[in-house]
């Protein structure tokens, strides 16, 4: 069986709870891990929730979203 994958922006966005331009100017900017297969982004689940694990551990350490990505 192969592996899972978040394919097309939209989906992403979706899951991520931002717009489509936001997640193509993180890729653009290689700030989320996403990549073009067949003309299609896309992303594994797991580097998904390690990005949004390094980005909740930056806010937590620069203050002005600190708690922005606390677990409830």
């Amino acid at each position: 069986m192969g592996k899972i994958v978040i394919a097309g922006l939209e989906n992403m966005a979706t899951e991520l709870g931002c717009s489509k331009k936001t997640l193509y100017k993180w890729i653009r900017q290689r700030q989320f891990p996403a990549f073009k297969m067949d003309g299609v982004w896309r992303a594994m689940p797991k580097d998904i929730e390690v990005w949004f694990d390094g980005m909740r551990q930056s806010a937590d350490q620069t203050g002005p979203l600190a708690g922005a990505f606390q677990r409830n």
